[in-house]
Order: C-alpha cells, then sequence, then structure tokens
C-alpha cells in the first residue's frame, strides 16, 4: 500500500459511513492500515501516525478521540482537495470533488 491508497482507503470510510465515529478498535484498524504502507510515509499519514501515538499514551479517551474526529476528516480532505484530485483530468471541478468529500451532494 501507498500514501494515496491508504487515502483511499481511509476517505472511503468517511464518504460512506453516515456519522462517523472513532474508537480504539477503529483507530487500531487505521494504525495497522498505516503499517501497510510500504514507502515513506507522507505529510498526512505521518502526521496521522504521530496523533495514534498520541491517543495510544492517552489511552484511547473517547473525549479524545471525538474531539479529533473533525481535524482527521478534514486534513484528509485537504490531501484529496490539494494532491489527490488534482493528479485526474476530469470534468468535475475541484470545487465540486471537494463537496462530494465533505459530503455535500446538493
Amino acid at each position: 500500500m501507498n500514501n494515496q491508497t491508504f487515502c483511499y482507503w481511509l476517505q472511503g470510510y468517511f464518504e460512506i459511513t453516515k456519522k462517523a465515529t472513532l474508537s480504539k478498535e477503529k483507530i487500531l484498524l487505521i494504525n495497522g492500515a498505516l503499517k501497510n504502507i510500504d514507502v515513506p510515509l507522507g505529510e498526512f499519514t505521518g502526521w496521522l501516525s504521530e496523533v495514534i501515538s498520541f491517543f495510544a499514551i492517552q489511552q484511547y479517551r473517547q473525549a479524545l478521540l471525538t474531539y479529533f474526529l473533525p481535524e482527521i476528516s478534514n486534513r484528509l480532505n485537504l490531501v484529496f482537495y490539494h494532491v489527490i484530485d488534482n493528479n485526474y483530468d476530469t470534468d468535475i471541478s475541484l470545487e465540486a470533488s471537494k463537496k462530494i468529500h465533505d459530503g455535500i451532494t446538493a
């Protein structure tokens, strides 16, 4: 897996879940996927790895996971907006792509 594939994998969770939540189990799953990245971590994946280490130190307190959920989602959306979506030649504008990643359908 590479950084971009990981971002697609994680974005899938945020896009198909009506109300995304984080729990210790989900964080451990995300961390396992991060460890499967076979190239150096990128800016987002490196940051996320550090945040997950912080969660472990804090014993995966639910209040902390809830607090960080929007930040993780927003930073992931920015990766798509500034990096991944710019790599494709498509008729969809960057603004329309961002709305899709933000869950805005209208």
